[in-house]
């Protein structure tokens, strides 16, 4: 066991770590952060009110990590929100954020930052390749987002051969945030409470400078968080998480994208086209309905927060 972290690089570097319910990846993710050849100043993890003996396995067996339990469960936003502000406040350079299903091979941290891109004032975040459990790359966490048809592009896995390649959003995995973004571009909005949080803040930073993925800095993350979710991306039905996830891509395009007129009759065409698809099944149909209206009015009309309607079962 590690008992101290070392302050003798050039940055002082954090790990953010949010979790909840999920002590057993939280640990398999910590003992990594632990083993980083280019050692950390400090692991942060903002624990969403775990009620699965999260806290006693931090203090037990990883009593070095500077552990906040929050009140209540205020999703993977607003925990982000929280550990990265405690970071800043902590007056750490470089924050480097994931979920607990994160997995940094030993040397990830140490390639992002021998990466002679770090140096470059223009640069605000990097980022490292995020790979599936069977070592394969997940294009999915590193996109190029085009304003004008608000088309979120996977980048081709040829770029992924480069030393570094530039990138429009990135999800929170493996995702390292200088200090300076956070003082320009702020902090992830909360009340989004989960999903498009890590896309809407990447892309005001995209805004103030550059973001690159180094392919060389590795880390693996899960597909599912579960054997429900697997089923439920399986068998094609929603559950509360739709809601946000509708709402906050709707809210995200508003704001960052080139839209008009066209793109609000967009969104309610497409709304009806899925209302019948939605109709058309044998089951969960009525519940359905009620998180694609809900979530497609609330973010025409950018109404945010955690909605009572839609909560964690």
């Amino acid at each position: 066991m590690i008992d101290k972290f070392s302050t003798t690089k050039t940055y002082r570097i954090c790990a953010v770590v949010v979790t909840f319910n999920r002590k057993a990846l939280l640990e398999e993710c910590l003992r990594a952060l632990l083993n980083q050849t280019r050692r950390l100043d400090e692991i942060i993890v903002i624990d969403n009110a775990s009620t699965d003996g999260t806290e006693d396995i931090i203090k037990t067996n990883f009593p070095q990590t500077t552990y906040v339990r929050l009140a209540e469960n205020i999703g993977g936003a607003g925990g982000f929100h929280e550990g990265m502000k405690l970071a800043y406040k902590t007056g750490h350079d470089w924050i480097w954020v994931m979920d607990d299903d994160a997995i940094p091979m030993a040397d990830a941290l140490g390639k992002l930052v021998s990466c002679s891109m770090i140096r470059q004032d223009r640069v605000y975040a990097l980022a490292s390749a995020v790979l599936r459990r069977d070592q394969s790359t997940d294009l999915r966490h590193r996109r190029l987002f085009d304003p004008k048809t608000l088309e979120e592009k996977l980048i081709n896995s040829d770029k992924y051969k480069d030393d570094y390649f530039q990138m429009d959003t990135a999800s929170f995995v493996g995702f390292l945030i200088s200090r300076r973004a956070i003082e320009k571009a702020g902090l992830p909005l909360k009340d989004f409470f989960i999903y498009y949080d890590d896309t809407e803040y990447s892309l005001r930073i995209r805004n103030l400078g550059i973001m690159i993925t180094v392919p060389d800095s590795k880390i693996i993350h899960g597909v599912y968080r579960n054997a429900s979710d697997e089923s439920t991306q399986r068998d094609n039905t929603w559950d509360w998480k739709n809601y946000y996830f509708i709402r906050n891509r709707i809210y995200t395009y508003r704001k960052h994208g080139n839209v008009g007129l066209r793109f609000y009759v967009n969104q309610i065409i497409t709304m009806l086209i899925t209302s019948r698809e939605i109709l058309n099944r044998h089951h969960s149909r009525f519940k359905d309905l009620k998180i694609l209206l809900w979530g497609t009015l609330d973010g025409l009309i950018g109404k945010l927060g955690k909605n009572n309607k839609f909560l964690p079962n």
